[in-house]
């Protein structure tokens, strides 16, 4: 799987020289001196997921011909080149200071590519990438300044390129010399948000030194433009447009440009396990559900970096395959994902960060940011809700199906790890990136012990009983849909009842027959956990990436129903002189030590209504005594049943004029029924039998989730 990986990052890079082959930078065919005409287009047009404030959108290169021949040593005429998003979306590009500068880069003639051209020298796509930051570009106004001042050099073969003045060989670098063996000036230039609306980006004091020589190309590649899908301006195609000040100095405008499409969402569903637990049973450690993301389209789930990564052309760090190869680090990242055009076509198109630039950073709250750089790579959140006491809830700290360690190498087999329980979804992959390793799993377990295949944690859940898991994705495949499933597991050892609690611990906080045991499903980080606005506030902004919950995928983690005894009396009347007293035995005492239990029964009476004018068809109930608010015991409900005891209720009191079969539905184990039929002593009759014990339907029940979105299955 390594090969493959490596194999499609060469494939970008030869595709990116084809692409230069037919209007080669620096390379002379001949001179001219033409008009200077130039022309953008999308490098790419990526899909761009709904749930994301910080997608980066398609990079765009303008591409230049022609142009007068300018004269060695004069000051290169310089341009202000300002990008306007349609939709008028607010750019989300990091801001590395407070005025707006940002990480959006234009690099001139792609520099650091290392395409071979007939250029003498370190120049053009050969030329190593040199940052002119956006005070320098200020300060360089109308060209004239000396931050970023470039002026028109040779290669020394009749070639002309930006060189710096003043610098370089001394006796060289001057008008005698011929501008030759000079330093090459400044070739990367910092993006300005917002000073045009917030859906712009300007670049300013940008040279433009025109190719003039027939078959010479001069390219200026706009990079690391961040934008936000969610809200409803953006749910279509992203077009850009451009805007250039002095027009002449670089005459391209208009023309919108698709540099994005927004792909479908990811799903998410909950898959619990068939059978539904007991809650009067102990319960060792046990899968209880399966959580599944799946991604919207192919490039849903990104590493951090691209694996290895590639750096003027040849292996960034030499990590390769190594354990976190796809998770860089923040104090400069290990994988040099810097190649220009390198971002589609290869695997850095499924990387949230976009070119990265080590030369270009900032410190904040003691963390530091550098251009281009993700924070990092897909986060998957489930937050579960009703945790209730005296149960343990586990998850497993590695998906299902994953490729054999090194977690994070370049496998395409898709994985993810935890990397946060209930905090900390926001921090960063730090220097030392690794996942949250497995613990305890319950029982006397060890650390490290797995639950099947896959090793887990437990989670400790709030004073609110809610509790938070975050799986970050370290292997992914860009060519197909990729689905991650993690293990839910629960333990737990029921009590006896007490006084407030009738049915044992594990009931507690934990409702049955409701959705309220959920949990969300969901990509990480939330702004509105986070407490970052969702509007124009999103600009500049930490952590990168960051999503929107717009749909709620959400299911039941564990269904635990009360233990229960169904009780079949398969001859119950109340009518024309007759009467039955049912009866209900609570056997949970014992001296083979079983569980104490208490618990009422609801009885569910199918037949007739006896009545003059014949027989009327019916279906009623009789609730327990504990559902009820007023309950008289005997009369309008079933009395509770301790544990060693028996209670009974007479047909003629509850079931009035009845006539059929009922099924009582007692909630504890152990319930034997008795019913006894009489006429009351006008003819002395009298009859009695043994209730019937059914498999109870209700031990098996799954309650969906009504008025939400819900995947179970």
């Amino acid at each position: 799987m390594a090969d493959f990986r490596k194999w499609l990052t060469a494939l970008a890079v030869l595709a990116l020289m084809a692409g230069a082959a037919s209007a080669q930078i620096g390379t002379a065919s001949g001179s001219a001196n033409s008009l200077l005409i130039c022309t953008a287009t999308a490098a790419g047009t990526p899909e761009l997921r709904p749930e994301g404030y910080t997608e980066l959108a398609g990079d765009i290169v303008i591409s230049c011909t022609g142009g007068p021949t300018m004269q060695i040593g004069a000051n290169i005429p310089t341009t202000n080149i300002i990008v306007y998003m349609a939709p008028a979306v607010p750019i989300t590009s990091r801001f590395l200071s407070s005025n707006g500068a940002s990480e959006a880069l234009l690099i001139i003639d792609e520099a650091g590519s290392t395409i071979g051209t007939g250029v003498t020298g370190a120049y053009g796509p050969q030329a190593p990438q040199s940052l002119c930051t956006y005070t320098q570009e200020i300060s360089n106004a109308g060209g004239t300044g000396s931050s970023c001042n470039a002026v028109v050099g040779s290669d020394g073969h009749g070639y002309e390129v930006a060189v710096t003045s003043g610098s370089g060989t001394a006796g060289t670098c001057n008008t005698a010399g011929g501008f030759t063996g000079c330093n090459n000036a400044q070739n990367v230039y910092q993006g300005k948000v917002g000073d045009y609306g917030v859906n712009t980006v300007t670049f300013y004091n940008v040279p433009v030194l025109p190719p003039a020589t027939s078959g010479v190309s001069r390219t200026f590649r706009i990079t690391n433009i961040r934008v936000p899908v969610p809200g409803g301006q953006l749910n279509g195609t992203l077009q850009a447009t451009l805007s250039t000040n002095p027009n002449q100095t670089l005459p391209v405008s208009g023309t919108a440009i698709n540099i994005g499409v927004v792909g479908p969402a990811m799903t998410a569903a909950v898959k619990q396990v068939s059978n539904a637990f007991q809650q009067c049973i102990t319960q060792t450690v046990a899968l209880s559900a399966s959580l599944i993301f799946t991604e919207g389209f192919a490039t849903g789930f990104k590493t951090r970096v691209v694996p290895g990564g590639q750096h003027n052309g040849v292996p960034g760090d030499g990590t390769g395959n190594t354990t976190w190869a796809a998770e860089g680090t923040n104090t400069g990242p290990t994988s040099f994902q810097n190649i220009p055009g390198g971002l589609y076509g290869g695997f850095s198109a499924n990387t949230e960060s976009g070119l990265i630039l080590p030369a270009l950073n900032a410190t904040t709250s003691s963390i530091n940011y550098t251009a281009g750089l993700a924070d990092y790579g897909t986060r998957l959140r489930a937050l579960f809700y009703n945790i209730p006491s005296g149960l343990t809830m586990y998850v497993s700290t590695v998906s299902a199906g994953g490729p054999t360690t090194p977690w994070g190498g370049t496998s395409v087999t898709p994985a993810a790890v935890l990397v946060a329980t209930s905090s900390g979804e926001s921090t960063p992959d730090g220097t030392n990136f690794a996942p949250i390793a497995s613990t305890v799993v319950g029982g006397g377990g060890t650390a490290g012990t797995t639950i099947g295949t896959l090793p887990a944690i437990a989670l400790a859940a709030n004073s609110s009983g809610v509790a938070e898991a975050v799986w970050e994705v370290v292997d992914s495949n860009p060519s197909a849909i990729d689905s991650l499933t993690f293990g839910v597991y629960v333990s737990y050892k029921p009590t006896s009842p007490s006084a407030t609690n009738q049915y044992g611990t594990p009931i507690t906080g934990l409702p049955l027959g409701t959705p309220a045991n959920d949990v969300v499903l969901s990509f990480a980080d939330d702004p509105t956990i986070l407490g970052i606005s969702t509007a124009n506030a999103t600009q500049g902004d930490t952590p990168t990436p960051r999503f929107a919950v717009l749909n709620f995928y959400q299911g039941p983690w564990v269904t635990i129903n009360l233990c229960q005894t169904t009780l079949l009396y398969p001859f119950v009347t109340g009518a024309a002189g007759f009467d039955t007293g049912i009866a209900v035995a609570n056997t949970s005492m014992d001296p083979f030590g079983t569980l104490n239990q208490t618990g009422s029964c609801k009885l569910w009476a199918y037949g007739v209504t006896v009545g003059a004018a014949g027989n009327t068809p019916l279906q009623t109930t009789v609730p327990g005594c504990d559902s009820l608010a007023n309950p008289v015991p005997g009369t309008n409900c079933f009395p509770i049943v301790p544990t060693g005891q028996v209670q009974s209720v007479l047909a003629s009191a509850t079931l009035t004029n009845f006539q059929g079969y009922v099924i009582a539905v007692c909630n504890f184990y152990y319930a034997h029924g008795y019913a006894a039929v009489t006429d009351l002593g006008i003819r002395n009759l009298w009859s009695s039998y043994l209730a019937l014990e059914l498999n109870s339907a209700f031990g098996t029940q799954r309650v969906g989730v009504s008025g939400i979105e819900s995947l179970i299955h």
